[in-house]
């Protein structure tokens, strides 16, 4: 057998799941229309970019985040290099970005940094942050982390059934599902024989 037609045959085997693009309402997930828009100055008059165009992230981006959110704090009186949570969100939803359009002009990703997206008005930010999280949910569809129907419920606003439990998988979630663990347990409700099939972790 050549190598090409094993290819072939290794590819009906497992064949690639088709991409999510659109959603419930979204006819591509990828562009998005803003309400306000960003501002620019140009010769003198602003012009608004109302179209934006996203794209998924990688290892790359993810990195140039962490290096964006990093800060020294003090920590028992020893400098610690810290990442900000919230920085790093931030900086994530900017490297989403790939272009703002408008009217055949465009604004590249490589000239897009946090100073510009901080002229957009709140709103806009949100929505932009919105459609990060859906393109985000199409990319765990590829990679089976969820399944489609929990895609199309997650983007439709229903959390699916199936939706994790926010204290973890303990044996006595539900009527006692507010009552404090201590990090030892919990790990080991997670990891260990709390989590089915998972294997047993020392937490000592």
């Amino acid at each position: 057998m050549t190598r090409r037609r094993a290819a072939r045959k290794l590819g009906a085997m497992h064949p690639q799941p088709t991409p999510i693009t659109s959603a419930p309402g979204i006819p591509d997930l990828f562009s998005l229309t803003l309400v306000d828009g960003l501002p620019v100055d140009r010769e003198g008059a602003v012009i608004r970019y109302r179209t934006v165009r996203l794209r998924e992230t990688g290892i790359a981006e993810e990195r140039a985040a962490i290096r964006q959110a990093e800060r020294v704090a003090t920590v028992g009186g020893v400098a610690e290099l810290l990442v900000s949570r919230a920085d790093f969100s931030f900086a994530m939803t900017v490297l989403h970005i790939e272009s703002f359009e408008c009217d055949g002009a465009k604004i590249p990703a490589a000239v897009i940094d946090g100073k510009m997206v901080g002229k957009l008005s709140e709103h806009d930010f949100r929505l932009i942050e919105q459609r990060v999280y859906l393109i985000e949910l199409a990319a765990q569809v590829r990679y089976g982390v969820i399944t489609r129907e929990d895609f199309h419920a997650l983007s439709g606003g229903v959390v699916p059934s199936a939706a994790p439990q926010p204290v973890g998988q303990t044996s006595d979630v539900g009527a006692n599902a507010a009552a404090g663990e201590s990090g030892p347990q919990m790990l080991n409700d997670f990891a260990g024989a709390g989590a089915a099939g998972a294997p047993a972790v020392d937490a000592r």
